[in-house]
């Protein structure tokens, strides 16, 4: 009887084992869910990066992944200021580091000292050098984006009486010059000009008519009103201004609006890259020269970036994939990946008075 007892009391406790190791099966895969990915924009407290978090944040959710995010402020949009949070991060030992750097050279060194310490890097909006990350989720192609801001000018210029028999000159307007996206932009813009389509679109001197005015909120709107203060219908005036960053182009919309004298809105047009949210009272308003935006889903932006930063993570994305998959509100995405690294959202946006109401980001 107690040899029986014994082999009921062994069997019993083997299915209790048996049955704690099933019950356990969901608990050990929400504990390997334990990613912490920290996502580092070129600034907080700005529109389009505010977007792009909120993104970020739903994929977070989805995934079960913690994210940090943290920047410097817009007036202290610095690599080293970006640098210091990144030592943070890399002491405390995240699993992966999203970042979009202000300086994609200077940057490089501690994204490899990241890798280093086995940290995925990848960057997103701009890249930095190719050997120091794995992977640059790209919001739009260079040529993408600079069709999409010609193209936004071009149709309102058209419409004001310019074209192959009157030239337009036109400016550009970015931020710190080390931007990587944009200086690959500006070069796509100069290449377009060359083109039959855009030939009668000129930058007429590269060295007044490509402002490069830092990322500091104050100096982004002299230079805006500056700008505005030369454009006009004359020979050597400005016909089109075009921003290259999301500070600058509601900057351009708020300059011409404050500025004493204003050059005549029938013979000059503004346009660039900002959420639509941002420039959509200027765009409505007849008499604000600033009629048409250009951008990209900031939200999948972010949401792409937090779920390929998981998959590195995890392993489901190895280094040097040609492709990657993953899910967005129940929705199967797949995304090309070139040569380069370049994971790429997708076309870019042109958005107008017709259209703008029908975003809300």
């Amino acid at each position: 009887m107690k040899k029986l007892i014994a082999v009921l009391l062994v069997i019993t406790m083997m299915a209790c084992l048996f049955a704690g190791c099933q019950k356990n099966e969901p608990a050990a895969a929400e504990k390997s869910d334990g990613v912490t990915i920290a996502m580092l924009p070129k600034f907080k407290g700005e529109n389009y990066f505010d977007a792009c978090k909120v993104g970020a944040e739903a994929a977070a959710e989805a995934l079960g992944v913690t994210l940090l995010y943290d920047g410097p402020s817009q007036d202290q949009a610095t690599n080293q200021m970006q640098v210091d949070i990144l030592e943070g991060w890399i002491n405390q030992g995240v699993d992966a580091i999203v970042v979009s750097p202000n300086d994609g050279t200077a940057i490089a060194a501690t994204l490899k000292k990241a890798a280093e310490k086995g940290i995925k890097v990848l960057t997103f909006d701009a890249d930095a050098q190719e050997d120091a990350r794995s992977y640059y989720c790209q919001s739009v192609a260079a040529d993408g984006a600079a069709k999409g801001l010609l193209d936004a000018a071009k149709q309102d210029l058209l419409a004001k009486g310019y074209g192959p028999d009157k030239t337009a000159n036109i400016a550009l307007v970015g931020s710190s010059g080390t931007d990587a996206n944009q200086n690959a932009w500006i070069e796509a813009i100069k290449g377009y000009l060359t083109t039959d389509d855009y030939s009668w679109m000129v930058i007429a001197n590269e060295s007044t008519d490509i402002i490069h005015p830092g990322t500091d909120e104050t100096k982004v709107n002299e230079a805006c009103a500056t700008l505005i203060g030369r454009m006009g219908g004359g020979a050597d005036q400005i016909q089109a201004a075009i921003a290259l960053s999301s500070m600058s182009t509601p900057a351009l919309g708020a300059q011409y609006e404050a500025a004493a004298s204003k050059p005549d809105a029938s013979v000059i047009t503004m346009t660039g890259l900002a959420t639509p949210n941002a420039i959509k009272d200027y765009i409505k308003d007849e008499t604000n020269p600033l009629n048409t935006g250009v951008l990209w889903s900031c939200f999948d932006l972010g949401y792409m970036s937090v779920a390929v930063a998981n998959q590195m993570v995890t392993g489901e994305l190895a280094e040097g994939a040609s492709s990657v998959t993953y899910t967005q509100e129940g929705k199967e995405l797949t995304k090309e990946i070139n040569e380069q690294g370049y994971c790429c959202l997708g076309a870019a946006l042109v958005f107008d008075a017709t259209n703008v109401d029908n975003y809300n980001y």
